[in-house]
């Protein structure tokens, strides 16, 4: 039966955002969108790490790092493909009010506009914190503080706490956006190794009639996108892929320029920087390998932004600025003060800023971080330090950099 709490929308659609801070100037990390049929049933699962292009901001609290988000689709890229679960549904988050806020920001900054609708707040109807509510209802709360996980639980939340008297949603509307349709992403689990817990192939089942009208290879790509998560294409993934083109009337020619498509776009994504990391290229190539597509197209289109790693001594005196949100190995937060200081008991030199003739290293909490003191070092050939390996490192020992 149909809830009389949605009104004119849809259906639900959970959402969740993981973002570099609580200001109006701070970006989206991490995006997921939960789409909950009328009877409650979670008919879809969309989620993608976002490229903010610029520090990624409290890694210690959402877990996403620069390196994560080096190869991720920027907010403009995995637009349309948020927009269309978002238009017509009515959006549903755990506080509201901040998720939207920075949804309708990231629409707003490629000239998009986000009209959110009137829906639900889970944290004013149950009335205290996600894992607490979860918790009171009997709820799994896994991968807390990241966007799936979150969305996952919250939309489980609402089934728990949906009643009448919450009042009535009207459906969000998205006006002014781009049709320049991608639908690559990159899910944190294919970076971190968690595991996803919707199959592929429900997804298939479920949700593949959202994108006919967006042409067939787009459909096609779509699905990729979710069975390549785990940079891995099962047998039985590759059966389904093979009779999802067969239906879609896709010959072998529209299947593999469609796999090479989908490479050049995630490439293209890793030289955003200007520098590709070992990690980085591992990931290329093994999306490449896992699609038939020659390994030496990765190589090739690579080979200029490969990073070399050497070294730097840290001899006294030498002057050294930091950047990031970095923590300890445990993963408490490591304050940039306290940074300071042990730079100093070093006996070296810090500095605020990075200049081309004041600064001679860049601690970063990660070499991938796409900061503006990140991207001057690139630029003047400062040569960059992973937090880390400055914390274990002697005073006057060397310790690896990145040199571009």
């Amino acid at each position: 039966m149909r809830s009389p709490v949605l009104g004119s929308a849809d259906n639900f659609v959970v959402v969740d955002v993981e973002t570099t801070g609580l200001s109006n100037r701070d970006r989206i990390v991490e995006v997921a969108a939960v789409t909950v049929a009328h009877d409650g049933t979670i008919v879809d699962e969309w989620d993608t790490l976002v490229d903010p292009r610029r520090d990624v901001g409290p890694t210690h609290i959402h877990g996403v790092t620069a390196s994560m988000v080096s190869a991720a689709p920027v907010f403009d890229e995995v637009a349309p493909a948020l927009a269309s679960r978002l238009y017509g549904s009515a959006i549903v988050a755990h506080n509201r009010s901040f998720d939207v806020r920075m949804l309708t920001n990231e629409f707003s900054s490629i000239e998009a506009r986000l009209l959110p609708g009137n829906g639900l707040c889970t944290l004013q109807i149950a009335g205290g914190k996600l894992s607490d509510a979860c918790r009171f209802h009997g709820i799994d709360h896994v991968h807390a503080h990241r966007a799936l996980g979150d969305a996952r639980a919250t939309a489980r939340l609402l089934a728990a706490v949906l009643r009448e008297d919450v009042g009535t949603c009207t459906p969000a509307r998205i006006f002014d956006l781009s049709n320049d349709y991608r639908p690559r992403t990159l899910q944190r689990q294919s970076v971190d190794g968690a595991e996803a817990d919707m199959p592929y192939l429900a997804r298939l089942g479920a949700h593949v009639h959202h994108y006919g009208e967006q042409g067939e290879v787009l459909a096609y790509l779509d699905l990729l996108d979710w069975a390549l998560a785990d940079i891995v294409i099962s047998d039985e993934e590759h059966q389904a892929l093979d009779e999802l083109a067969h239906d879609l009337g896709l010959s072998s020619v529209d299947v593999s320029g469609a796999h090479r498509r989908y490479i050049d776009e995630l490439v293209a994504a890793a030289l955003r920087d200007d520098i590709v990391t070992d990690a980085e290229y591992s990931l290329l190539v093994r999306c490449a390998e896992a699609l038939g597509v020659p390994g030496r197209v990765v190589e090739e289109q690579t080979a200029a932004w490969r990073i070399d790693t050497g070294s730097v001594g840290l001899e006294a005196g030498l002057r050294v600025c930091f950047t990031g949100s970095a923590t300890y190995p445990d993963g408490r937060e490591l304050s940039r003060s306290r940074l300071r200081e042990i730079a100093v008991q070093r006996g070296l030199e810090s500095v605020s800023g990075v200049t081309k003739s004041k600064c001679d290293v860049l601690v970063a909490a990660d070499p991938s971080s796409t900061s503006g003191k990140a991207r001057k070092a690139r630029k003047w050939d400062i040569p960059i330090v992973d937090v880390q390996d400055f914390l274990i490192a002697q005073a006057g020992s060397s310790v690896p950099a990145v040199i571009i």
